[in-house]
């Protein structure tokens, strides 16, 4: 297969159906437009609605939970912080209390890694998913490789900015 370009939406969300041993993601953006109505009910103080969406991907990580397979990502945190990033901080532990194991990691921290500019998943440690966005932080590409040199290079990124990655659990914006 090496590289193809999936369709952002149907084929990407389809994918996660064919994740079996692990999932592990470099989340990279300051912010994310598709969340952005979440982000700005938040600042004006409102309640968060709880979508479909929200309920399916609790669901998919409790699944992956149940049996044994590990969802993993490492979100970095721009400096200043983005208002988008102070709202992630402030509603992330529903997704750990599914399941999820996601971690936090300064910018200044990870400056000398190497690490790339882009958003990425690496399933099964035999896929890796390169997500494009444009100016505005729509998605806009999925990019599907299996090339074993290609894989190499996002694990050996992933096992670089893994052990220095603090649990949500852990974290505390104030220590900032």
């Amino acid at each position: 297969m090496s590289r193809r370009t999936l369709n952002a939406a149907e084929d990407f969300a389809a994918l996660f159906q064919t994740v079996r041993r692990s999932s592990w993601r470099w989340e990279c953006q300051g912010w994310y437009a598709v969340d952005m109505p979440d982000v700005e009910r938040w600042l004006r103080g409102e309640p968060a609605v709880e979508t479909d969406e929200d309920r399916a991907w609790v669901d998919y990580i409790a699944g992956l939970r149940a049996v044994g397979v590990p969802f993993a990502r490492v979100r970095m945190l721009t400096d200043p912080l983005t208002d988008y990033l102070r709202w992630m901080l402030a509603t992330t532990d529903r997704n750990v209390d599914a399941g999820e194991d996601i971690r936090w990691v300064e910018q200044r921290d990870v400056a000398g890694l190497g690490l790339p500019d882009y958003d990425f998943y690496v399933f099964d440690d035999d896929r890796v998913v390169v997500l494009r966005f444009d100016d505005g932080k729509q998605l806009v590409a999925v990019e599907l490789d299996d090339d074993p040199g290609v894989v190499r290079q996002h694990q050996q990124w992933r096992d670089r900015v893994w052990p220095l990655a603090i649990p949500h659990t852990d974290y505390r914006a104030g220590d900032r």
